[in-house]
């Protein structure tokens, strides 16, 4: 008989669970495209920031966004967002999405076409979570 057990590191069941879901989902959909991929904003040989998403299917979900505060406000932010849907888009992405917290960067994405579709509230002081998808 199966038992649940609790599991302080994730490698093994991790890669049972992505092989299992991606199986399940390659059944249901037909196998699908998988692309990781970054765009970086350098300073010389120094990255500043930098944007990493993937791809799966025909959607780009913005995984993580940062720039160095010295660069902020001065339309790094938008460049970066234009290479990765524009790179999304090489790949056949339709649509884009991404999730931020209140306090980081809703108004920036909202601000580049983004429309929020979704929030969650609870956090620690009053900071809710927003989701916010893009047409591309």
């Amino acid at each position: 008989m199966p038992k649940i057990s609790v599991e302080r590191t994730l490698t093994q069941t991790k890669k049972a669970v992505l092989g299992g879901l991606g199986r399940y989902n390659d059944e249901q959909m037909g196998k699908q495209r998988y692309k990781r991929f970054a765009i970086s904003l350098r300073d010389g040989n120094e990255i500043v920031g930098g944007i990493i998403g993937e791809l799966w299917t025909a959607v780009l979900f913005i995984q993580l966004f940062w720039i160095e505060q010295k660069f902020r406000k001065k339309g790094f932010g938008g460049k970066l967002i234009k290479a990765i849907e524009d790179e999304a888009r090489r790949f056949g992405a339709v649509r884009a999405y991404v999730d931020t917290m209140s306090f980081q960067a809703p108004g920036f994405y909202r601000a580049n076409g983004y429309e929020e579709f979704g929030s969650i509230e609870g956090y620690p002081g009053g900071v809710t979570r927003h989701w916010l998808t893009k047409s591309l």
